[in-house]
């Protein structure tokens, strides 16, 4: 390790466009001990917690793995966990049920796996059915503990855009504060970027009848290059390891600023800046959502956003309960929901888009991995649950609810993975219990009415 060392909130600032900026450094050697497991000044590396959700359910008999404790094996829905290179960090809970309540298939589901409460009904309003959270969503709750320190409290991130809008909160979003309180996802990538990395800048002014832009999209390839004589040195100073990680993490970032602008917006010159293109955020072709590509800039970003502890909490609703989201890419051409419900026989197509999810969360499980942090990577510092609003989405069921908890925790997860049969159809909410200490919240309870817990998943705990 070097003898240089500094602080994990140093920022480079440099100016776009008359506009100042500071730039986020990944974790570098020369901000940790000489273990790599806290950094220099004492702190110790963050724990953080995350959601991927998607809708619908699984076809259970193709998800359970064969095989518990230490000798499972994927089962042919979960085989992208082991093609991607993440299995070992994925604890599999099998066997558990959602015991919050069951007023209502996809909403009773949805709330029980992301709170442990019952939802609250609501005057449907020609809708089939109406809801909301009764209480915060275990992100929140993780939020309050661990998020008040970050620049962001929580991101929450969606990808599929064909969501339920007409049957309240609970179906609609994933992250909640309070009833009717929820916080909702951003689908848009550019806007993303925006957010975490963006100056800030706003266009001075706009052209009649016209909205204002952002105009950093217009700057966005000459960021790095405001920063690039700090760059330069910073890497006269640090190890040859930390060299590696700076250019590896400009290179991610450029890497997403090309993804964001290429063939999508017009070149224009400073003093024309308020009038530039935004970026498409991967619209639809030919009507086909562009899942697999969002996904995956998604991912890169998030892991970006986390290693530069902008945010210890987020989340990504990958499909929505109820959701109408066609799986082009497993060769599917009906609404997902209406598929579960219409398919005969065993379900290939459905299976199919369940393959095809989990190797999306995959795909997000192995950015963070690809991170380094300390001695080790981001994953090994997240506890992420992955789960759904529904066991088999034919028949609603809520009993042997499809739950991954994912990362290490720091250390608090079994590494590797475990699967883990309830033999008792222990209730649902102990998982959560376990995800949420695994963050470092301390906390010793969750859930309320039937789903209350204060004892947790102890089988997938190191």
């Amino acid at each position: 390790m070097p003898t240089f060392k500094l602080s994990r909130r140093t920022l480079l600032r440099g100016s776009v466009g008359g506009a100042a900026l500071g730039f986020s450094l990944p974790p570098l050697e020369a901000m940790f001990n000489s273990n790599g497991t806290a950094y220099a000044q004492g702190a110790a590396i963050p724990k953080r917690l995350g959601i991927f959700f998607w809708g619908n359910g699984v076809r259970p008999n193709q998800w359970v793995p064969d095989g518990v404790g230490d000798n499972w094996a994927p089962s042919v829905e979960l085989a992208p966990l082991k093609m991607l290179g993440v299995q070992e960090y994925v604890n599999v809970v099998s066997g558990m049920d959602i015991l919050a309540g069951s007023e209502r298939a996809h909403h009773s589901g949805t709330a029980g796996i992301l709170s442990g409460a019952p939802v609250i009904s609501q005057p449907a309003n020609g809708a089939a059915y109406r809801s909301t959270f009764s209480k915060p969503s275990v992100d929140q709750v993780a939020a309050a503990v661990i998020g008040t320190k970050s620049r962001f409290r929580s991101l929450e991130l969606g990808i599929s855009t064909r969501v339920n809008s007409g049957e309240g909160t609970t179906i609609r979003y994933l992250s909640h504060n309070n009833p009717d309180s929820p916080n909702p996802p951003e689908y848009d990538a550019g806007k993303v970027f925006d957010r975490v990395f963006g100056t800030g800048f706003t266009p001075p002014s706009s052209m009649p009848g016209m909205t204002p832009i952002d105009v950093t999209l217009a700057y966005r390839k000459s960021i790095l290059d405001a920063v690039s004589g700090d760059i330069d040195r910073l890497k006269a100073r640090v190890g040859s390891a930390d060299k590696t990680r700076l250019d590896q993490h400009l290179e991610n970032v450029r890497t997403i600023e090309n993804r964001l602008t290429s063939n999508t917006m017009m070149t224009v010159n400073s003093t024309s800046c308020k009038l530039p293109a935004r970026p498409n955020n991967f619209v639809d072709q030919m009507g086909r959502e562009m899942l697999e590509e969002k996904t995956k800039v998604m991912s890169d970003l998030l892991a970006i956003a986390v290693a530069c502890d902008q945010t210890k909490v987020f989340s990504m609703m990958f499909t929505g309960s109820v959701c109408s989201t066609v799986f082009w890419q497993a060769n599917v051409t009906a609404g997902h929901h209406q598929l579960t419900h219409d398919e005969r026989g065993i379900q290939p197509q459905v299976h199919a888009t369940t393959i095809f999810t989990v190797k999306m969360l995959a795909t997000m499980l192995a950015a963070l991995k690809a991170t380094p942090e300390g001695s080790g990577n981001v994953l090994d510092n997240c506890a992420i649950l992955a789960t759904s609003d529904t066991s088999d989405g034919k028949f609603h069921n809520m009993r042997d609810f499809p739950i991954l908890i994912a990362g290490k925790g720091g250390g608090f997860l079994r590494y590797p993975g475990i699967h883990y049969r309830s033999p008792s159809a222990e209730n649902a909410s102990k998982a959560l219990l376990t995800l949420l200490r695994a963050a470092g919240t301390n906390l010793n309870t969750v859930g309320a009415g039937k789903g209350l817990v204060t004892d947790s998943c102890t089988a997938i705990e190191a």
